[in-house]
């Protein structure tokens, strides 16, 4: 069986290269948001090049045409964003994909950070075509629709288009999402789909938001060249902020509000340490 959320379109030799670098990677979610185990979330550091809508992940960078990348990662229907909240490493990014995998990458500046979000959000923007109605259950279960991977064939108005009305569509639909909430007495099963759901929807209106705002910027512009988009969103007026680039909540682990707190244990009183210096009884048969 094929899955539109995994399968990876074959490379576009043509196609053009928008970004490479050096990134170092941290797979944070697999498929479906399921947290990578410890032992498969170490760094690691690869020559990246963002050719059409594929991230290829290399040890070389000077493999003439990727003929064996380390990794593929396939940025349609995908969002870039800065992850603040993880404090451990500097210049970090949150990637989350179509399936809705999440990955951290680390750059070496905060510029390099701010040109990858961009240039992946805009090749996502540009590219992703509309998706296909969610599968049908009996079970009355939530499903995600069905984004496929192939390049659309609309131009950059339509695009725009298309864009708006799944963001208007979304906002409506968190909306009524929120006032309608189950049954207090509801199964678990019907709670967790609740929040799967509602979960959806937030990240959709944002992705949609952030792609409908880089395109409209780059229309009003007319920015061909992405080094002139970026030039744009890093003016000082404010363009970076009003351009979708938000902060990431990416999981309660990098959550900056949840600080440790502070527990006092009272200590058995035999697992309490002395420092009273010990004085040898005199014997009192020595003369």
């Amino acid at each position: 069986k094929s899955n539109p959320f995994v399968d990876i379109p074959a490379p576009d030799p043509d196609a053009p290269v928008y970004k490479q670098g050096i990134l170092c990677r941290k797979v944070h979610a697999d498929i479906d948001g399921k947290k990578t185990p410890w032992g498969k979330r170490s760094w690691k550091s690869f020559h990246a090049v963002l050719k059409g809508m594929l991230l290829f992940l290399l040890k070389d960078e000077y493999k003439t045409e990727f003929p064996f990348p380390e990794e593929v990662i396939s940025v349609h229907h995908s969002l870039a964003e800065r992850a603040n909240e993880y404090t451990k490493r500097p210049h970090v990014f949150r990637l989350q994909t179509a399936d809705w995998r999440v990955f951290l990458f680390q750059t070496q500046t905060p510029e390099e950070m701010n040109s990858w979000i961009t240039r992946i959000n805009v090749v996502s923007a540009m590219f992703s075509s509309p998706p296909f109605p969610a599968a049908v259950g009996s079970q009355r279960r939530f499903y995600r629709p069905i984004l496929p991977s192939t390049s659309c064939k609309l131009d950059l108005e339509e695009q725009l288009q298309s864009h708006e009305s799944l963001m208007d569509r979304f906002t409506d639909d968190l909306t009524e999402h929120q006032r309608n909430l189950p049954d207090s007495k509801s199964r678990t099963r019907e709670w967790e789909d609740y929040h799967q759901r509602g979960d959806y929807l937030r990240f959709e209106k944002l992705r949609y938001e952030t792609y409908v705002k880089l395109l409209a910027l780059r229309m009003e512009n007319a920015c061909e060249d992405l080094q002139a988009l970026e030039s744009r969103l890093t003016e000082p007026d404010g363009g970076q902020e009003s351009s979708g680039l938000k902060r990431s909540y990416s999981s309660p682990s990098l959550n900056p509000d949840s600080s440790p707190m502070a527990v006092k244990v009272k200590r058995n009183i035999s697992e309490r340490r002395t420092y009273r210096r010990i004085i040898p009884k005199r014997n009192k048969n020595l003369v």
